[in-house]
């Protein structure tokens, strides 16, 4: 029988997000400062500075400001769909190093 290795535990305040809210968990959620810095950049810093680096270049390339906004909320989306497709060998990161 395959065991999951979830390293949420039911203080978690996105304790939703992994399906085992109803469960008892004994592990914590805590990661090396390393990797909480990269979880922070990957999630938060990245993104931002993405979106104001497309509004800006669109907005200087001479499109109206409504355009520039969609085309940086269209590059933000392809951020976090490549982040969904790479969700695999971010687990393998995040769990292996974190334990």
């Amino acid at each position: 029988m395959k065991e999951d290795s979830h390293t949420g535990c039911s203080a978690c305040h996105a304790q939703f997000l992994c399906g085992r809210r109803g469960e008892e968990m004994e592990q914590s959620c805590s990661l090396p400062v390393s990797l909480s810095h990269k979880a922070v950049r990957l999630s938060y810093v990245y993104p931002i500075l993405l979106f104001l680096a497309v509004l800006c270049g669109v907005s200087a390339a001479g499109l109206a400001e409504g355009w520039a906004a969609l085309c940086a909320f269209a590059v933000l989306g392809l951020y976090y769909m490549v982040l969904r497709l790479m969700r695999a060998k971010w687990e393998k990161i995040f769990t292996n190093k974190s334990l």
